[in-house]
């Protein structure tokens, strides 16, 4: 009776070992980046983009703006077809109202409300409004469409025309064993 106590015992010691295992394999990145550099696989999901790929993005979204137009460039930043692998663009107008994202739903979402405050209480969205035509890097948690995980973002937005261009990538966390026991 003890020898079975015992053997159920490890049995369940390293199933548990094996599940810890598992979960931080699942939720840990191949590959790490950080804003200052790195290589990266931009058609990996999940997979962080370098900040030279995003302010490039962003400003190729802009030059398509200043030559096909205001109604041209939101049909354009609307669809799917304009994500580049992970990285999408998003647009908000002169008052902070979201007009371009790659999630219709969120479209017409207003950044002075909770929608621009992160789970941490971080107000990312009245940031984004004091983004400049330099530029700015701004990071915040939120919803990855492509995990479906939250996660780091980082974003750079810059502002044009009276609107703020943006993009940016997800920094996926290693998760502490802590929250899996």
């Amino acid at each position: 009776m003890v020898k079975i106590f015992q053997n159920t015992a490890v049995a369940a010691g390293i199933a548990i070992a094996a599940l810890i295992v598992a979960l931080i394999a699942l939720f840990s990145p191949l590959r790490e980046s950080s804003p200052g550099g790195g290589s990266v696989d931009p058609a990996s999901v999940g997979m962080p983009r370098q900040p030279g790929a995003t302010v490039d993005f962003v400003q190729a979204a802009i030059d398509f703006y200043d030559s096909e137009g205001r109604q041209a460039t939101l049909g354009h930043y609307n669809t799917p077809d304009s994500a580049d692998g992970e990285n999408y663009l998003f647009i908000l107008d002169e008052n902070g109202v979201l007009i371009a994202h790659l999630n219709q739903e969120l479209l017409g979402r207003d950044v002075h409300t909770s929608f621009g405050v992160d789970v941490d209480g971080n107000r990312f969205g009245l940031l984004m409004l004091e983004a400049t035509a330099e530029g700015m890097w701004i990071d915040y948690v939120y919803l990855n469409p492509h995990t479906g995980f939250r996660e780091l973002k980082h974003s750079w937005v810059v502002r044009h025309d009276g609107l703020i261009f943006g993009s940016g990538w997800y920094e996926l966390q290693r998760p502490s064993i802590v929250e899996f026991v």
